[in-house]
């Protein structure tokens, strides 16, 4: 029997032991690897190179969608199904353009996730059903931000100072300034507490 090896990826213990144990009930699945938040997930990924990533939405550090890309930047080319609470078009659509091949809604996981693996192991696509139709869908409000803003502004919404922002993104403290200037302007975002409603609304972060 062919096996699918599999990598999750979720900030949450008690939802990384169950998704475990749901894989290992099931035929021709097998968990290689677990990660607790973005950072830290992709470069899993990219050392031990699954069949298929499980991706939580809302991770720390780095969240699903930009661990996504990143993923696809760095030249991994297998599945991920990216498995949220959030059903908003735009997340989902932003989503399937930074490279994930699935996206499950968390209340259905147990049930379309077997489906939704076998799909991402062969590159097809996979959306919950109660997603319905993706046609004409509108960008959110920070569809204008590059990877990079997307990235300080989870940071900055999760409380980082710009100096930790500095180290982790090996940026200078000017740009992050310059980041940190643009997302203002772009979100018409007058505060630091406007910008974090904004990166939890959004999905980019959480707290």
């Amino acid at each position: 029997m062919t096996v699918t090896t599999l990598i999750i990826i979720d900030d949450h213990k008690i939802i990384r032991d169950a998704l475990r144990a749901l894989m290992g009930n099931t035929d021709g699945m097998s968990v290689i690897g677990e990660a607790s938040d973005g950072r830290a997930g992709v470069e899993l990924v990219l050392e031990k190179k699954p069949d298929v990533v499980l991706m939580d939405m809302g991770l720390p550090l780095l969240n699903g969608m930009e661990a996504t890309r990143q993923l696809r930047e760095r030249g991994y080319r297998r599945g991920i199904v990216m498995i949220s609470m959030h059903a908003e078009r735009h997340l989902v659509r932003g989503t399937r353009e930074a490279g994930a091949d699935a996206y499950v809604l968390k209340e259905y996981a147990f049930d379309q996730l077997p489906l939704a693996i076998a799909a991402a192991s062969r590159r097809e696509a996979y959306f919950s059903p109660q997603l319905g139709e993706l046609d004409g869908d509108v960008a959110g409000l920070t569809g204008s931000l590059t990877p990079r803003e997307r990235e300080v502004l989870q940071m900055l919404a999760e409380g980082s100072t710009a100096k930790q922002i500095s180290f982790a993104l090996q940026l200078s403290s000017k740009t992050v300034d310059v980041h940190r200037a643009n997302l203002h302007r772009k979100l018409m975002a007058g505060t630091l507490a406007d910008l974090t409603r904004i990166a939890l609304r959004e999905g980019i972060a959480q707290l």
